[in-house]
């Protein structure tokens, strides 16, 4: 996503009267709208702050195994349709397309695991996809607040819900779609998946993070998803024993979710595109994913564009006005994508 200014989204939540205004630049409404938690759609609805939905909606009423913490109101914060405290109100938002192609794509916004950015990182995207043949899920999970797993977890549960009705919609393949933090946690679904139905058929990340070790990490991300360095190196009201239980935790964590040591043979296939001018999430994390898939065989792609910096999005076509990437390097980027997905 664009770098946000932190003291632009405080404001933006603080004045919650204006969240309104953060339409999206697209008319398109989802085939279904699916909350995986909550169990009243009426109350599910009243409690989101979220102009794309769709008029069928269904709760799954999942129960949830961890809670995130978060008890203020969900709330829209910016122009890309970035939403902030979702909790219980995890959900996807199904796009059907009218010819379909046989293939999904799940779709994983980034933000750096604070905010989801719905609209650059999603509908538009869905939107492209659509035209093309691709049923979409564009994910608007819970962020972590300090618990690890439930963004993952979202995701899974997304995941175990298509492949149950996939058939209905002609679908047998579905990949995950992510940018950024997003590109961590598609990446995340593409190599701590569990069982058959929760791994990807194969992935496609945009700039995204990849390790939580070394020189190339980008500490906001990782910080926002295991916790702050301060709170793992804490003394006070630790034993020395459980000092040490808990630098090896988090030395556990920072290995577990450098996705780069996460890839095997059996990681699915991945389709990634990364700007050499990055200033936010340095290109090398892209390179470290690439370099291991091809270690272990697994065929993918990766593009580097010279002048792109972090968050070029997804514009294209009547939106395209909105567009700070090259036109030449979008095109390239759009026919470059659309051929790779033909062949998977």
């Amino acid at each position: 996503m664009k770098k946000l200014s932190l003291t632009i989204l405080l404001l933006s939540i603080a004045l919650g009267s204006l969240a309104q205004s953060f339409k999206p630049l697209l008319d398109l409404k989802p085939s279904k709208t699916v909350f995986l938690y909550a169990s009243d759609a009426k109350e599910a609805l009243a409690a989101i702050d979220d102009p794309v939905v769709a008029k069928d909606v269904e709760c799954l009423a999942l129960p949830i195994k961890e809670e995130c913490g978060i008890t203020a109101p969900e709330q829209m914060v910016g122009d890309l349709g970035q939403i902030c405290n979702i909790n219980k109100t995890a959900r996807f938002d199904l796009y059907l397309p009218e010819n379909p192609n046989g293939k999904m794509v799940v779709m994983c916004p980034g933000g750096g695991y604070v905010v989801v950015c719905t609209y650059g990182e999603g509908l538009y995207a869905a939107s492209w996809l659509l035209d093309k043949g691709y049923a979409v899920a564009v994910a608007k999970h819970r962020m972590p607040n300090g618990h690890w797993t439930v963004p993952l977890e979202d995701m899974q549960n997304i995941f175990r819900w298509c492949r149950a009705n996939c058939i209905l919609w002609g679908v047998s393949k579905i990949g995950v779609m992510g940018y950024s933090a997003g590109g961590h946690l598609a990446a995340s679904v593409s190599t701590l998946y569990v069982d058959a139905a929760t791994r990807p058929d194969f992935s496609i990340l945009f700039y995204p993070v990849i390790t939580f070790e070394g020189e190339h990490v980008e500490p906001g991300t990782r910080m926002n998803l295991l916790g702050r360095e301060e709170y793992w190196a804490e003394r006070k009201g630790y034993t020395p024993d459980e000092y040490i239980a808990r630098q090896k935790q988090y030395a556990a964590l920072k290995e577990h979710y450098s996705l780069e040591k996460m890839v095997d043979a059996n990681t699915p296939p991945a389709f990634i595109v990364h700007g050499q001018a990055d200033d936010v999430v340095p290109v090398q994390n892209s390179l470290l994913y690439y370099s291991r898939l091809v270690e272990c065989g697994v065929k993918s792609e990766l593009q580097i564009y010279d002048s792109p910096k972090h968050g070029f999005c997804f514009f294209w076509g009547d939106i395209a006005d909105h567009d700070w990437l090259d036109p030449e390097i979008r095109s390239n980027l759009n026919n470059s994508l659309e051929r790779w997905l033909n062949n998977q």
